[in-house]
């Protein structure tokens, strides 16, 4: 027999220990047996792990049996593996069995490892269980499914009924030599009603029969819009798996570093910090709000003096503003001399009183 443990393929499956993964593996050789696959021949095995390093551990036993599923799945690729017959268990994998699992929908074209048996067990055996799955329904299918002459024979044999039901059933002769009679005068005004029921639904059938032309419409353009995004989200796919990798390194040095840091804390803590940690509140005096009223209230005094301080020096600087203007000796004109505000008021006064003494004497 081929040579089976996690030796075989330089480098074991990942994980798969739990109880999950064994009855999963149980499953899986059990549908490989009602299956007959010609690998398990006088292989008798019962232990769960021992079966989950069979189906899930690199070797050449476990490469045979996933060759045996894919031709089941697809008989005519047992022509391209006979081609492939010399060549390298990996070359076979890249060549045709991840094609035929991306083409099937169950992995992908990078996912290499699912097959070589270095992914996680529980991962390689839902796969494998899929494959199983897709081979048993080809095999109830082609089972139930009757050949080409007797499907023909089948046919012929419901259509010479079915002709010989209708020649012989009294309703073709009447169809054939239709008699109108006459309707009773209690039956025409309900014919006539359905007749204008008829007429009156025509509209709305049409306005239906539009409905449905449009919603057909829309569907369409959604169809094409959704395989835009299927393909946008294909090539985004193949773009993001290149980084995956990379990323999962990443997160791994992230996640190691905060861990580190977390208990570098933790140790600093209950060795420096812990004590200072567990001193009691400070006290507060209960005359807190009486000297906060009162500083308050200073501060607003504070405020109302500096406010008479600029009022009493805007206050000075117009008066001295105005006894400048008063002293200061200005031209009033063309024509006038040049005299202070004060003299010039005074000016003006005695020509008010001169020129109010000549209107009262005027009149006189």
């Amino acid at each position: 027999m081929a040579e089976l443990g996690p030796g075989g393929g330089g480098g074991g499956y990942k994980g798969g220990s739990d109880d999950s993964s064994f009855q999963a593996a149980v499953e899986v050789f059990a549908k490989l047996k009602d299956l007959n696959c010609p690998f398990l021949d006088g292989l008798y095995i019962t232990e769960p792990k021992t079966i989950q390093e069979l189906l899930c551990s690199p070797s050449k036993y476990r490469l045979e049996i996933l060759e045996w599923i894919c031709t089941r799945v697809c008989p005519s690729w047992l022509d391209r593996f006979s081609l492939l017959k010399g060549a390298s268990a990996e070359v076979k994998i890249q060549a045709e069995m991840v094609k035929l699992g991306h083409e099937l929908m169950l992995c992908g074209l990078d996912d290499q490892e699912l097959l070589k048996g270095r992914a996680c067990a529980q991962k390689q055996l839902h796969f494998m269980d899929q494959l199983l799955d897709v081979v048993r329904s080809l095999s109830v299918g082609d089972s139930s499914c009757p050949s080409t002459e007797e499907r023909f024979e089948d046919t012929r044999e419901k259509t010479e009924g079915l002709l010989g039901e209708l020649f012989s059933s009294p309703c073709l002769q009447m169809l054939l030599r239709p008699e109108c009679e006459p309707w009773p005068l209690d039956v025409q005004p309900l014919l006539d009603k359905q007749s204008n029921n008829r007429q009156e639904a025509s509209p709305s059938v049409k306005s239906e029969e539009e409905k449905v032309a449009e919603l057909a419409r829309q569907l369409q353009e959604s169809a094409s819009k959704l395989q835009a995004l299927q393909c946008f989200a294909q090539q985004g796919a193949a773009v993001g798996s290149a980084h995956a990798s990379t990323l999962d390194q990443k997160l791994r040095l992230v996640t190691s570093d905060f861990h580190q840091l977390v208990v570098a804390f933790l140790q600093v803590y209950d060795g420096e910090l812990g004590e200072y940690c567990q001193r009691p509140g400070p006290y507060l005096h209960p005359c807190g709000p009486i000297v906060q009223a009162v500083y308050q209230t200073l501060m607003s005094c504070s405020q109302l003096l500096k406010a008479a301080v600029e009022v009493t020096s805007t206050s000075a600087k117009a008066m001295q503003m105005a006894n400048q203007q008063q002293d200061e000796q200005i031209c009033w004109g063309n024509n006038s001399s040049v005299m202070s505000l004060a003299t010039k008021i005074e000016e003006l006064t005695q020509q008010y009183k001169t020129f109010s003494d000549c209107l009262h004497k005027g009149p006189q």
